[in-house]
């Protein structure tokens, strides 16, 4: 309560709960529309009060400096609630359409590999990316009026809209309309782009045990797809069975959100280890934080910086593997002779990779305290290295090295989300951290762009411009 007091909010004691049933359980929707309703009543941080309410760089208010640190020490002591990973699961899995769902959507479609119709396709499926990138920021202006839970809600629907369309329409129905490309893709990045960002501050007052379990959906989602999903479709599973699998699996995170967490968010859900420091999880406007943004902004900067390079590495170096070991079988140990394995082998293998580094990885960013910034920019220029040796690897051109490849540049870039993470909350001031989350994985969106535009020329860095006996293939030979 102290805690409350100090930092200038009055107790939510007018938020009413959520989710309050006695008796029967309420069914899916009843949950999901209580939470949305609830949400509602979740108050934006009025400029007067950040005018009024000191910050953690501003000397003159040690005090309540002091306040938000002791928050952030009592949230540390919060116990992990690891159900939220299958939330973050649920959700990203959408994400993994980018992945090789992405060619078997374009077979469905009756797409080939080359041709003007193709490159649509390509440019229809960069709407991930560009949706990601413009709504992360954009979500400030076009959904102002709705608070944080209430965009988490709405990116779930549009996420689920977007999943919707391979199974049903082109998978189940036969349509093969082009526009179908656009609609999808276009839901699952504008989706992505509110979702991530405001996600991960909403729960925020679930404490950074709980956070780093949701980081950690991530590399878990692409692996249940890319990894074991594409083992089960080689044993003859129709690979549509994953498209509906990824649907289903929508409604049911949702529900989790809804009837588990939202409860203990905005109070009222009889979870009193979060519900007090909920009431204090008040956001400014995005333009209230940017006149503030002294005090938050240019430290934020190498963090922005680190995810850059993370993101151009994750979306140019991997793309790029992929054009490159693109015959029916992989050289591991020698770009000419050597043992070889089947690539459809070999990229389960080279998605394992991904997973185990990404995933360790930000488990481990959250075993380190961290508690100054010359730590925290320490800590971000080893994962810088890591991510850029891990490019570096890519360049031997054989099988063993781009696994390790992969190992190294997603561990790099996933112990530097942790760090940022953690990070932003515990340093940033409350009232800003939708804001330096936005910015932050802004600046990620634009290393994700830059790093898919240099695909062919990462692969001409990896192939010296030559071709060899099963790499750097002319064709793609699988």
């Amino acid at each position: 309560a102290q805690a409350i007091l100090a930092q200038g909010f009055s107790p939510a004691s007018s938020v009413r709960s959520p989710i309050g049933c006695h008796g029967r359980a309420p069914s899916f929707f009843s949950s999901v529309m209580a939470a949305v309703m609830a949400a509602r009543d979740i108050e934006v941080a009025a400029p007067e009060q950040l005018q009024e309410q000191p910050t953690l760089s501003d000397k003159s208010s040690e005090a309540d400096g002091e306040s938000q640190q002791l928050d952030v020490e009592a949230e540390a002591q919060l116990p992990p609630q690891r159900l939220i990973l299958v939330v973050m699961v649920c959700m990203i899995q959408g994400y993994t359409l980018i992945g090789p769902l992405q060619h078997a959507f374009k077979v469905q479609m009756k797409i080939g590999d080359t041709g003007d119709v193709a490159h649509i396709f390509t440019q229809a499926a960069a709407l991930v990316q560009w949706g990601k990138f413009a709504m992360t920021l954009g979500q400030s202006v076009l959904l102002a009026s709705l608070c944080p839970m209430q965009r988490v809600f709405l990116a779930m629907m549009g996420m689920m809209l977007g999943c919707l369309i391979p199974p049903f329409f082109v998978y189940a129905l036969g349509s093969t309309w082009l526009g179908w490309v656009f609609i999808s893709f276009g839901l699952i990045g504008l989706s992505l782009g509110i979702f991530e960002c405001t996600f991960l501050n909403v729960i925020t007052p679930l404490g950074p045990l709980t956070k780093s379990y949701a980081i950690m959906g991530f590399p878990a989602a692409f692996a249940i797809i890319n990894v074991i999903g594409m083992s089960i479709v080689s044993f003859g599973v129709p690979v549509q069975a994953l498209f509906w699998y990824i649907l289903v699996c929508l409604p049911i995170g949702m529900a989790i959100f809804a009837r588990h967490f939202v409860p203990q968010l905005v109070g009222g859900g009889g979870k009193v280890h979060a519900s007090a420091t909920a009431q204090i999880n008040k956001q400014a406007v995005v333009w209230n934080s940017l006149k503030h943004s002294s005090v938050w902004l240019p430290q934020l900067v190498p963090f922005m910086l680190a995810n850059i390079v993370g993101h151009f590495v994750m979306e140019g170096a991997l793309p790029a593997n992929f054009n490159t070991f693109n015959d029916r079988q992989a050289p591991l140990l020698s770009r000419d002779d050597g043992p070889l394995m089947t690539t459809s082998q070999f990229f389960v293998v080279f998605f394992v990779f991904v997973g185990l580094g990404d995933m360790l990885s930000r488990r481990v960013g959250y075993c380190f305290r961290l508690d100054s910034y010359t730590s925290n920019l320490i800590a971000l220029a080893a994962g810088i290295a890591c991510c850029v040796f891990g490019m570096l690897l890519t360049r031997i051109g054989v099988g063993v090295a781009a696994w390790a490849s992969a190992f190294c540049a997603f561990s790099g870039q996933g112990f530097n989300y942790a760090v940022s993470a953690k990070y932003i909350d515990r340093f940033v001031p409350r009232e800003h951290n939708l804001a330096a989350y936005s910015f932050w994985m802004f600046a990620g969106g634009a290393g994700a762009i830059a790093g898919s535009t240099m695909v062919d020329v990462l692969r001409g860095w990896i192939c010296h411009g030559q071709s060899y006996p099963h790499l750097c293939m002319a064709g793609h030979h699988r």
